[in-house]
C-alpha cells in the first residue's frame, strides 16, 4: 500500500504545466560595446551551456543588473564591466548583503601585457578548485597565453605564471569571489577545452555560488569506439573478435567500426554474438582493405613469420574502386571527392546488401566513416534506410580529410574561434582535443553530431601496445580528461592498427587495469548509442532555473525542452566538511516541467535516483 501511494506521488509531482517566467540563478554580465565581450561569446557562455548551468547574460550598455536573493552567482565577463570604482562598491555590498557569489575575468590588454607571453602556468595551493590537479605543480600550455604585467588584487594565490597571479580566490563576509587574470586559456591557441583545465572553471563556480548550487550537466558517462575492425584475432589463436569479449567483461562496449569485407564468416558469427548481447554496438565505416594482387600483408604473431597472415578479403566483395590502401562505402578517399551519383548508391547498396545477407545484425544508429570522410548524397540514405541518428564530423561534408580543409564549426566549443585543420597536425591546431554535440542538417537530414578525442596526448588516439602499465596510464589519463570536462569519456583506438598486435593476455591485463582504475570516478559503462542518446537529451532540454526553500528543505527544478531519455542536475551542497555533491532524476519529458527534490537526506526518490551512481 505504501509502495504503490509513493509511486503515485511521484507521478502527481512530475506532472507538466506551463511555467511562469524564472529568474536565472546566475548573471553574466558584459559591455557590447567593448572588444573585450568577445571573450564572453567565445569562451564563457559555450562553457556556461555545456555544463547547463542556467544563466541570463545582461549587456550593461543596454539594461541594468539587478542581484536578488535568488542569484547564486555573478560572473563578470572582462574587465571594465563598472565604469567608476562608486558603482562597483555599491554592487559589491549588494553581493555581499545577498550572499551571492562572484568570478571575474579580466581582459588581454594588448598595449600592457607581459612582453614575453608564458607558456605554463604553476599550481602553488590545494583547494577545491585545484584539487584534481598535482599541487605544487606546472602545467604545459599548447601555446602562449598573455598575461597582465601585474595583478594588484590580494587574493589567496590557486594558480601563477611568470610571477602573476593567474587564479586568486578571497571571501567577503558570506560572498566568495574568484579572480582571473585572463580567459586566454580557455582558447585553443593556447590549451582549450579538454584541454586539461577545464575543470578549474567549473569548479570556481560551483566553489563562488551560494549553495545549494544547481548544474544540469552530464554524469560520467564512459564508453569505448574502435575503428577499422577487421577481426584478425586468429593471427594469436584467438577467436576473430576475442578482444570485443574481453572489453565488455570489464565493462566497456565497444562500437566497432567494420571493415565488412575483412570479416570471416567465423568473424561474423562472433560480431552478431556481441550485437545481439548488447556487448557491443557495429556499423559499416569502409569495405576494407583488400589483399591486392595476392600481395602479403601486415601481420603480428607470437612464433613465425607475419607475412604469412594476409587480410582476408571477401570473394564477393563489391568491385574495387581504386588501386591501393582501403577500400571506402562513402567517399572517394583517393581523389578527394564524393562519388557521383551512381558510384554513391552503388556503393551504399552493396554495403545495405552484406548486412541484409548477414542477418540478424543489428546496426548502430551512430555512423562514423572512415576518415570521417561523408557526402551529402549519403544522408537520404543512411538516414531513411539504415536509420541513423547519430554521426561523426569533423569537418564539412564533400571535402577530404586533409591539413587543408578547417574543422567544422559546431557546438558546443567551436562555433567562434577561427578553425584549425579538421586533421591531427599541430601546426595547425589539429591536435587540440575534439568534443562535439550538436545538430546538423544535411540534405534534409538532421543527426546529432557528437564524438570526443583526446589528440594532444598520444597523437590521434589512446594507441594502446604491448607495454600494459603505460597504456593503462595513457587510457587513464584520457578518460579523465574528458571526465574532469564532463563530456562523455571515449576510449578510441583501432584494430587494425594497433589491438591486432596485442598479445591477448596483455590486452585482458589492459582492460582490467582500466576499469580498475576509473573505480573512483564511479563511472556509468554504456555502449555508444546508450551515451549518445543521453547526451542529445542534454542538447535538447535543459535547466532554466531553481528555487530553494528554506522552510521544507526542498529544492525545485523548473526545467524545458524535450528529453526522451532520464538526465540529471547535480546539485552542489555545503557543510563544515566541505562541498559535496549528489544527483536529481530528472524524467523524460516534453515542455516544461517542475521537478521537487528534498535535500533533508541523501535522495527523495529511491527509485528513481538509483539508476545513477552518486557522485563521491
Amino acid at each position: 500500500m505504501k509502495k504503490n501511494f509513493l509511486r503515485l506521488t511521484i507521478l502527481l509531482l512530475f506532472i507538466q504545466y506551463p511555467l511562469k517566467a524564472q529568474e536565472r540563478n546566475v548573471l553574466v554580465l558584459f559591455r557590447g560595446t567593448t572588444p573585450d565581450a568577445k571573450q564572453v561569446t567565445a569562451y564563457i557562455i559555450p562553457w556556461l551551456e555545456h555544463l547547463g548551468v542556467p544563466f541570463q547574460s545582461i549587456d550593461l550598455d543596454i539594461e541594468k543588473a539587478t542581484v536578488t536573493s535568488n542569484t547564486a552567482l555573478v560572473i563578470l565577463g572582462h574587465s571594465g564591466i563598472f565604469k567608476r570604482q562608486k558603482y562597483w562598491k555599491k554592487f559589491e555590498k549588494e553581493l555581499i548583503v545577498k550572499g551571492t557569489g562572484l568570478i571575474a575575468f579580466q581582459s588581454p590588454d594588448l598595449r600592457n601585457h607581459q612582453k614575453d607571453s608564458v607558456v605554463e602556468i604553476r599550481f602553488v595551493k590545494k583547494h577545491y578548485i585545484t584539487q584534481n590537479h598535482a599541487v605544487p605543480g606546472t602545467f604545459a600550455l599548447a601555446g602562449k597565453m598573455k598575461l597582465p604585467r601585474k595583478n594588484s588584487l590580494q587574493g589567496e594565490e590557486l594558480l601563477e605564471a611568470g610571477g602573476v597571479p593567474v587564479l586568486e580566490v578571497d571571501k567577503k563576509g558570506s560572498s566568495r569571489r574568484v579572480w582571473w587574470s585572463t580567459a586566454e586559456w580557455m582558447s585553443t591557441y593556447v590549451s582549450g577545452p579538454l584541454g586539461g583545465l577545464d575543470d578549474l572553471f567549473w569548479r570556481s563556480i560551483v566553489w563562488a555560488a551560494k549553495k545549494p548550487f544547481v548544474m544540469h550537466c552530464l554524469p560520467p558517462l564512459v564508453t569505448m569506439r574502435v575503428d577499422d575492425v577487421a577481426g584478425r584475432g586468429e593471427i594469436w589463436h584467438q577467436t576473430p573478435l576475442y578482444w570485443v569479449g574481453v572489453s565488455a567483461k570489464y565493462g566497456f562496449k565497444p562500437w566497432l567500426g567494420l571493415f565488412i569485407y575483412n570479416l570471416t564468416p567465423a568473424a561474423v558469427d562472433e560480431l552478431r554474438s556481441y550485437l545481439l548481447s548488447g556487448e557491443a554496438t557495429a556499423a559499416p565505416h569502409a569495405f576494407g582493405r583488400p589483399n591486392r594482387n595476392n600481395k602479403r600483408m601486415e601481420g603480428y604473431l607470437k612464433t613465425g613469420d607475419a607475412n604469412e597472415y594476409p587480410f582476408w578479403y571477401d570473394t564477393t566483395a563489391f568491385r574495387l574502386r581504386a588501386t591501393w590502401y582501403d577500400e571506402f562505402i562513402y567517399f572517394d578517399h583517393h581523389n578527394g571527392k564524393p562519388w557521383n551519383k551512381e558510384e554513391n548508391i552503388d556503393g551504399l547498396e552493396a554495403a545495405d546488401r552484406w548486412w541484409r545477407k548477414n542477418q540478424p545484425l543489428p546496426m548502430s544508429k551512430y555512423l562514423i566513416a572512415h576518415f570521417y570522410e561523408l557526402s551529402e548524397n549519403n544522408f537520404p540514405f543512411i538516414c531513411n534506410r539504415w536509420n541513423i541518428e547519430y554521426v561523426a564530423l569533423g569537418h564539412p561534408v564533400n571535402l577530404p580529410y586533409a591539413d587543408s580543409v578547417p574543422w567544422l564549426v559546431c557546438g558546443p566549443f567551436r562555433k567562434h574561434e577561427p578553425p584549425g585543420t579538421c586533421t591531427n597536425n599541430p601546426a595547425l591546431r589539429g591536435n587540440r582535443p575534439v568534443y562535439y554535440a550538436d545538430f546538423v542538417t544535411i540534405n534534409g537530414c538532421k543527426l546529432f553530431n557528437c564524438f570526443t578525442e583526446i589528440r594532444d596526448d598520444a597523437g590521434y588516439e589512446w594507441a594502446p601496445d604491448n607495454h600494459v602499465e603505460a597504456t593503462v596510464e595513457r587510457a587513464v589519463r584520457q578518460l579523465r580528461r574528458a571526465l574532469d570536462a564532463k563530456v562523455p569519456a571515449v576510449l578510441f583506438t583501432h584494430e587494425t592498427d594497433f589491438i591486432y598486435r596485442i598479445r591477448p593476455e596483455n590486452w585482458e591485463m589492459i582492460m582490467a587495469g582500466i576499469h580498475k582504475a576509473i573505480n573512483p570516478w564511479n563511472a556509468i559503462s554504456l555502449t555508444c548509442d546508450s551515451a549518445l542518446k543521453i547526451t542529445r537529451a542534454y542538447a535538447t532540454s535543459s535547466l532554466d532555473s531553481y528555487s530553494f526553500s528554506d522552510e521544507n528543505i526542498t529544492l525545485t527544478l523548473n526545467v524545458k525542452g524535450h528529453a526522451d531519455v532520464a538526465t540529471t542536475a547535480e546539485v552542489y551542497t555545503e557543510t563544515e566538511n566541505g562541498i559535496s555533491s549528489q544527483r536529481i532524476m530528472i524524467p523524460p519529458h516534453d515542455g516544461s516541467m517542475q521537478v521537487p527534490f528534498v535535500l533533508k537526506g541523501s535522495r527523495v526518490f529511491p527509485e528513481q535516483n538509483e539508476r545513477l551512481p552518486q557522485k563521491r
